[in-house]
């Protein structure tokens, strides 16, 4: 051990300067902290208290066992009337904006046809989908104009809530922020014995949560030229549709919610801040309903959440919208951050009352042992790239092997971190074991610093058809902020 020596009255008087210093600092961060919150105070808007006039916008359900034939889907640009008798011009599946909810089922085979009539080349992505690279809907999978791409997708993990989306390098920001969104609903046998909500538009509500801004009622379009750093829009959108309402049992009631914004983050919370239940992440349901009063999501990010509308005749979903980074200092500006309503629960006691109690256990989860990664990776995403590199498609970034467990360091800052091809456990979060509500299986994750995360790829991705990885801000993604990979 070292040991330092001062001379008489010179450690004193550094003392007494160092705590001064300490003492002044810790006044001038007090300082800032109050009038940042003031500030935010004076600016932000009032929780919503006026009540919704616009019905909710559900998307049209298909589903796997009841359609005969392949299920067609058109990608084509339309318009949609986000305020009433005042159309903006949008890009849909099958429709003006957004597209059909898709279900599927453990063990089946589902095919599709996605035809392109837009001007330009698109693709789909399968947004946690467990199924090789020829089909993940990666960079490489492009749809020219006019043409179909016919996929079958063979459904073998376990139920759970994913979305289709584009996926095309340098323009997947603004055809997302066009419209092209949907639904992928995955059921299992186990998911629906256990008598959860499962209604779908009554007691089951997908919710696509984005931002966009209007002027005189009409969407703005995605910025021609220069792309946006990260879009960050003022007007909360839910199914494209704003503040709106939905008719509910006196049950509970199942939320599927989906961030699908571009850049922006949200603290989902109800009105009075009731407790929820949140009983699934991204790849499938938690081992028991977890009770909160808060739900932070990124882009990207699916939670299940179930509210008990048994009691109550009314019930506000909010969303604060939160700051790019949000921890450290920003962390305390939270609770004054912005409100949006997203949707407002009608109690109907003409309806049929559904799921009437929630079951205490909802999955078994099988962890994996850190003690058992065979190969560590460390993804550091900063300065529009991730490991010092942009995005190559002539560059395989790594090679994963075909059932070996990995471990990943995710060394974010502010950006949402997905990968392709499987679903990860959460090691830990900055240091910290993963809360309760966060111990399930996920493809997306924002540790707002750095994750540990373990994984293993069942599902092979050659050189032709590699997984990606990438930010989930989507203008930082069409930047470079990508990377690929095989599985053999």
């Amino acid at each position: 051990m070292t040991y330092f020596r001062h001379k008489k009255g010179v450690f004193k008087h550094q003392k007494g300067f160092a705590r001064r210093r300490v003492a002044f600092v810790m006044l001038l961060v007090s300082a800032l902290l109050i009038t940042a919150i003031v500030a935010s105070t004076a600016l932000r808007a009032s929780p919503p208290t006026s009540a919704a006039v616009t019905p909710l916008n559900v998307p049209t359900l298909i589903d796997s066992r009841t359609q005969n034939g392949p299920i067609v889907i058109d990608i084509k640009e339309g318009e949609h009337a986000f305020y009433p008798g005042v159309k903006s011009k949008t890009s849909g599946y099958n429709g003006g904006y957004l597209g059909p909810t898709i279900k599927m089922y453990k063990g089946e085979s589902t095919d599709i046809s996605f035809t392109n009539h837009l001007d330009e080349p698109t693709n789909i992505h399968g947004h946690g989908l467990h199924v090789v690279g020829k089909i993940d809907g990666g960079p490489q999978n492009k749809i020219l104009p006019g043409e179909t791409w016919n996929v079958t997708i063979p459904v073998s993990q376990q139920a759970s809530t994913n979305w289709y989306h584009p996926h095309l390098k340098g323009s997947t920001a603004k055809q997302v922020h066009s419209g092209l969104a949907g639904f992928y609903l995955i059921e299992d046998g186990h998911s629906l014995s256990l008598g959860l909500p499962n209604t779908y538009g009554i007691d089951d509500i997908p919710l696509v949560i984005q931002d966009r801004n209007f002027v005189d009622g009409k969407m703005t379009p995605y910025p021609a030229g220069n792309m946006p750093e990260d879009l960050r829009e003022d007007t909360l959108v839910v199914n494209g549709t704003i503040n709106p309402y939905t008719m509910v049992p006196k049950s509970f009631v199942r939320l599927r919610l989906l961030n699908g914004s571009n850049a922006r983050s949200y603290e989902f919370y109800l009105e009075g801040e009731q407790p929820f239940y949140k009983i699934a992440t991204e790849g499938g349901l938690l081992p028991s309903p977890v009770e909160i009063t808060t739900l932070k999501m990124a882009p990207g990010e699916r939670n299940d959440i179930v509210v008990d509308m048994s009691v109550i005749e009314n019930q506000k979903v909010l969303a604060r919208f939160l700051p790019m980074s949000y921890n450290g200092f920003n962390a305390a500006l939270i609770p004054f951050s912005e409100s949006q309503p997203v949707l407002e629960l009608r109690a109907d006691g003409s309806l049929e009352a559904l799921a009437s109690e929630l079951p205490t256990q909802l999955n078994t989860i099988t962890p994996y042992l850190e003690k058992d990664v065979e190969v560590e990776r460390v993804f550091e995403l900063d300065d529009m790239s991730i490991n010092g590199q942009q995005m190559n498609m002539k560059v395989i970034n790594h090679e994963s092997k075909l059932g070996q467990l990995e471990k990943w360091t995710i060394d974010s800052g502010r950006h949402p971190f997905h990968m392709h091809g499987t679903s990860f456990l959460i090691l830990s979060m900055n240091g910290n074991p993963p809360a309760p509500e966060d111990q399930g299986w996920k493809d997306t994750i924002y540790p707002n610093g750095t994750a540990e995360i373990l994984l293993k790829f069942d599902y092979e991705a050659p050189e032709q058809w590699p997984y990606m990885y990438h930010c989930h801000i989507l203008e930082h993604e069409d930047m470079g902020m990508m990377g690929q990979f095989t599985v053999k």
